[in-house]
C-alpha cells in the first residue's frame, strides 16, 4: 500500500470514530432535553463549555510537549500529568457537592486530561485512528449509562445522570495509574513555556467560538443559532486535517522536526480541498432541502474556511514538533483579536454572512503565516533537522 493511501486510511478511520461519537452525542442532547427540559440542558451545556475552557488551560502544555519529547522525558511528564489530573479530579468531586456546573466542569476537564494522557502514546505513534476509537467507546459508554438512568426512573435528576455519565473516567484514571510507579514526575517545561502553551489554547478557543457569542449579542439568538449549526459542521469536518497530520507525528519527530517527515504539501492541499468540498456539498444539500437557506449560504461560505483550516492543522503539527510555540501563540492571539474586531464591524449590517466572511479571511491569514513559517525560504534554518543543529 502506498504511504499516502496508508495515511489516508488511518485518517478516514479516525474521522469515522470521531463522527460516530458526535452522532451519539446528538442523541444524548435529545435525551436530556426530552426528560429534564431545556433549562437543565442549558446548565449541562454551560458546564461542558466551561470544562472545555478549563481543560485547554491545564492540559495543552502536556499535550503539545507529549508530541515532541524523547521517550524518557515523555514518560516523566506523563507521570506528572497523571498526578496533576488526579488532584484536579478530586477537587472537582468536592466541588460537585456544592455546584453542579463547577463540579461537573472540573471533573470532565480532569477526566479528559487523564484520557488524553492514556491516548498520548497512540498519537506519538501516529495512530489517531486507534485513539479516536477509544474516545468514541468512552463517550458512547458514558451516554448509555446516563440515558439508561434518564428513561428508567420517573423523576430523574441532572446531577445523578451526570454522575453516571462521568463513571467511565474512573476506568480511565485507574488505567493511568500504571504510568506513575518507578518514574520521577517532571513538569511540562518551565513556567514560561507552560503559560505560553496554556495561553495559546485559550486564545484558540476564543478564536474558534467567539463568533457565536458576538453574533448572539449583536444580532440575536436566532441568527446565532443558524450560524452555530454551520460553524459546528465546519469545525467538525476540518478535524479530518488534524487526524491526517497526526498520522505523520512519529515521522516528523524522528526527523527532528524537519519537513521531510511531514506530509507532502500537495497531499495536504488535497485533504484541504476534500474537506472543503464536503462542506460545500452539505451547503448545497441544505439549500436543495429548503427551509434553511440562511444556514445553507453560510455553509457554502465556510467551505473556504474548512479548506484553509484543514491545511493549517498539518502546518501546526510541524510547528509543534519544531517547538515554535511563540510563533503559534502570536499568530493565534493576533488573528483572534482581528477576528473579534471584524465581527464587531460586520455582524451588525451583515449578520451571519459577515461573520462567515471574517472566518474565511482570518483563517486565510493564518494559512499565509503558517505556510511561510513551515515552507518559506526564510525558514530554511528552522527546516534543517533539529538533531543536526544540536550537534554543532
Amino acid at each position: 500500500m502506498r504511504a499516502l493511501d496508508s495515511h489516508l486510511l488511518r485518517t478516514g478511520v479516525a474521522s469515522f470514530w470521531n463522527y460516530s461519537g458526535r452522532l451519539v452525542g446528538l442523541g444524548w442532547t435529545f435525551a436530556l432535553i426530552h426528560t429534564l427540559g431545556i433549562g437543565s440542558y442549558g446548565q449541562y451545556a454551560v458546564a461542558v463549555a466551561t470544562a472545555a475552557i478549563v481543560n485547554a488551560g491545564i492540559d495543552n502544555a502536556f499535550y503539545v510537549r507529549s508530541l515532541r519529547l524523547d521517550e524518557a522525558r515523555y514518560e516523566r511528564e506523563r507521570c506528572a500529568r497523571v498526578l496533576f489530573g488526579s488532584v484536579v479530579a478530586v477537587v472537582g468531586v468536592v466541588a460537585f457537592t456544592a455546584s453542579f456546573v463547577v463540579g461537573f466542569a472540573v471533573i470532565v476537564a480532569a477526566g479528559e486530561l487523564l484520557f488524553n494522557t492514556w491516548k498520548s502514546h497512540l498519537l506519538r505513534e501516529g495512530r489517531p485512528d486507534v485513539a479516536m476509537r477509544f474516545d468514541a467507546v468512552r463517550q458512547i459508554t458514558s451516554i448509555v449509562l446516563g440515558a439508561t438512568y434518564l428513561y428508567a426512573v420517573e423523576a430523574p435528576s441532572l446531577s445523578t445522570a451526570a454522575a453516571l455519565y462521568l463513571l467511565p473516567y474512573l476506568v480511565v484514571a485507574a488505567a493511568c495509574l500504571r504510568y506513575v510507579p518507578g518514574r520521577t514526575p517532571a513538569a511540562p517545561g518551565g513556567p514560561k513555556e507552560f503559560a505560553l502553551l496554556s495561553f495559546e489554547a485559550l486564545a484558540a478557543a476564543l478564536y474558534a467560538q467567539g463568533d457565536v457569542v458576538v453574533i448572539g449579542w449583536v444580532a440575536g439568538d436566532e441568527v446565532a443559532g443558524y450560524y452555530s449549526v454551520a460553524l459546528v459542521a465546519a469545525l467538525a469536518i476540518s478535524t479530518i486535517g488534524q487526524n491526517y497530520a497526526n498520522t505523520y507525528l512519529e515521522k516528523i519527530r524522528a526527523a527532528g522536526g524537519h519537513v521531510s517527515g511531514a506530509p507532502a504539501l500537495r497531499d495536504v492541499v488535497k485533504v484541504g480541498l476534500l474537506t472543503g468540498g464536503s462542506m460545500a456539498v452539505i451547503g448545497v444539500g441544505i439549500l436543495l432541502w429548503g427551509g434553511a437557506d440562511y444556514t445553507g449560504h453560510i455553509t457554502l461560505i465556510l467551505s473556504l474556511f474548512v479548506v484553509a483550516r484543514a491545511i493549517n492543522h498539518s502546518f501546526i503539527v510541524v510547528l509543534f514538533v519544531q517547538k515554535r510555540d511563540a510563533l503559534r501563540v502570536k499568530a493565534t492571539v493576533a488573528v483572534a483579536v482581528a477576528k473579534l474586531a471584524a465581527l464587531a464591524l460586520l455582524v451588525g449590517p451583515l449578520g451571519g454572512y459577515g461573520a462567515a466572511v471574517a472566518c474565511v479571511v482570518c483563517e486565510a491569514a493564518l494559512l499565509f503565516v503558517y505556510h511561510r513559517a513551515v515552507h518559506g525560504a526564510a525558514s530554511s534554518s528552522i527546516r534543517e533537522p533539529l538533531h543536526d543543529r544540536a550537534t554543532r
